[in-house]
């Protein structure tokens, strides 16, 4: 029996986890980020269309990816590795290893990837359009999320994006059928001073409205109805494909979103 391309992705993944790990063990200098990213397509099978799956699985997607705030880049060599074109767009000061894993695995894959090194908390500048943008474990570290994501709206048809989530605020108070953010006091969530926001699902899908993406598929991880956006216990995340608006080039001239 044939597998589906969920399948076949999956052992693609595997097989490619298998050669970074082989990769990283024999340049033990290096510090490399410690937390898995390929990890992440399990979720992705969730959230991605069909008729991109099947690309990817097959290795003839040929799509432009954009790669943002990338740790290694371990994700975005994946997708490459599948038949897309790769750039990583990182800023070296909060990176982990001041991307020199992305540069690293550049050269040890023999990777043609472009390493784009930008402030996304400021102003994005890109050349050209990509098919897809990935944005996993970044949203609640930026200052200006949605200057971040309306910028992306200009360079990128369509998105794939994970964030931290709530459902109830410190105090128990629940916040799921509200659209709103909390704010995090500096290192008040796992001792990390560069988180800033965490919305409910609800406010996660408002914000990305008014920044100019449509949501198209939501996937969950975590904690339920009980998370939060500070405990251990509590972490939940929310995966999400994005396609943007239609009149995303008036993003800049109204407000109508």
């Amino acid at each position: 029996m044939s597998m589906t391309p969920d399948q076949l992705l999956q052992e693609q993944a595997s097989e490619f986890s298998a050669t970074l790990l082989r990769i990283k063990g024999g340049d033990p200098g290096m510090q490399w980020y410690p937390y898995s990213s390929m990890s992440n397509v399990t979720h992705l099978m969730e959230i991605l269309p069909e008729t991109v799956k099947t690309g990817l699985s097959a290795g003839n997607a040929g799509l432009r990816v954009l790669d943002v705030g990338a740790a290694d880049g371990d994700l975005g060599y994946f997708f490459e590795s599948r038949g897309n074109a790769v750039d990583f767009l990182d800023n070296p000061p909060t990176n982990y290893n001041d991307c020199k894993g992305i540069l690293a695995l550049r050269g040890a894959l023999g990777s043609p990837s472009r390493l784009i090194t930008q402030d996304i908390d400021r102003e994005i500048k890109l050349e050209g359009e990509y098919d897809l943008a990935i944005a996993l474990g970044l949203l609640y570290h930026l200052r200006n999320p949605m200057l971040f994501l309306m910028e992306l709206a200009q360079h990128a048809r369509t998105m794939v994006l994970s964030t931290r989530v709530a459902e109830r605020l410190p105090d128990g108070t629940s916040i799921g059928s509200s659209s709103v953010a909390y704010l995090l006091r500096c290192r008040e969530s796992n001792d990390d001073p560069t988180n800033y926001w965490c919305f409910s699902s609800l406010g996660l899908e408002t914000v990305l409205r008014r920044s100019g993406w449509r949501v198209m598929a939501t996937h969950s991880i975590g904690a339920g109805e009980e998370s939060d956006p500070v405990t251990v216990a509590g972490d939940r995340r929310d995966f999400v494909y994005c396609e943007r608006v239609a009149n995303w080039r008036d993003l800049g001239a109204h407000h109508d979103f």
